[in-house]
């Protein structure tokens, strides 16, 4: 297959690394300030395990693009999906499958209109990786062993086995599942939960479980996250929580969510796309959601003093 992948950042970096480790065909659409130093400096991932993956790769601007792929892999935040989908769309033919892996559940209606609901799959990763300002992609020590992909009509395809044993071979074990769906909420779910914790305390997971009230905490957002999960008709499985829970739990523990990365950056959130968007589905239930609306109302002050910064 021939893969094209968005972006060289973090995921899409991580990702392309692992594919051509497996021997795969990959061009990365890329920015020019990200292409020239790729041509610079090569793709460089530093992983959890302590290995450094290292290659010369293949890369195109937009506007570049001068045939179709096989599938195209998106890595994006979830606010540049519009311009995302502009970009990759002289890569998309009839066939081509279109596999993101976004934070959230509403970019998947958005690509569906846009392409077309047979080219487009579903998916979900655990990777947690950071791009670092010298371009070097370096993994996080949290392990979450979650990358899972599959049709959203739950039938069998040999793209997502395709797709799956090539991320298998390069290192990154993926495994297709019947009902990708359900794995997109529990993944939702979630960074919901701790997107939330992470921008109300402006911590890591060791900070808040120092904290007296962390526990407590931690529980009361899983719960008001789970209301509406439960209110979208899927259910939260309890290793999850306790997933979660023991996360939060960790006194020595470094872990943040990509959320407080951005917001100690200083760059834009994915807020309104994940917790916002949690916000709407609780409102159109009649949930209440008193700790999610303060968690959304503080990225939108955020934006706002960002932006304001920025003039």
């Amino acid at each position: 297959m021939r893969f094209l992948v968005l972006g060289a950042g973090a995921l899409g970096g991580y990702f392309g690394a692992r594919l051509i480790k497996g021997g795969a065909d990959v061009t990365f659409l890329v920015r020019p300030r990200r292409e020239q130093q790729l041509e610079r400096d090569g793709l460089v991932v530093h992983t959890q395990d302590g290995e450094t993956l290292r290659y010369k790769v293949r890369t195109v601007q937009q506007g570049g693009i001068d045939k179709p792929f096989d599938a195209v892999l998106l890595a994006c935040k979830a606010y540049d999906l519009d311009s995302a989908m502009d970009a990759i769309a002289p890569a998309v033919i009839p066939g081509t499958a279109i596999l993101p892996v976004l934070n959230g559940m509403r970019h998947i209606d958005v690509l569906k209109q846009r392409f077309g609901t047979a080219q487009v799959l579903g998916g979900i990763t655990g990777i947690n990786a950071t791009l670092l300002a010298d371009g070097t992609i370096r993994q996080s020590q949290v392990r979450i062993n979650m990358n899972h992909l599959g049709e959203l009509d739950r039938k069998k395809s040999a793209r997502s086995t395709a797709i799956a044993g090539a991320l298998t071979t390069g290192g990154l074990p993926a495994e297709v599942v019947d009902d990708i769906a359900a794995s997109m909420w529990q993944k939702f779910f979630g960074f919901t939960c701790n997107a939330t914790l992470a921008t109300l305390t402006r911590s890591r997971a060791g900070a808040i479980a120092k904290a007296g009230a962390g526990a407590a905490f931690v529980s009361a957002v899983m719960g008001e996250v789970a209301s509406v999960v439960a209110g979208e008709g899927d259910n939260v499985p309890s290793e999850l929580t306790g997933l979660i829970s023991g996360m939060f739990a960790r006194p020595d523990s470094t872990y943040l969510p990509s959320i407080l990365v951005d917001m100690e950056a200083g760059r834009p959130t994915e807020g309104e796309h994940t917790i916002g968007d949690m916000v709407d589905r609780a409102n159109r239930r009649g949930i209440a959601v008193p700790i999610l609306t303060a968690a959304r109302c503080n990225l939108q002050a955020y934006e706002i003093n960002r932006q304001q910064v920025q003039r």
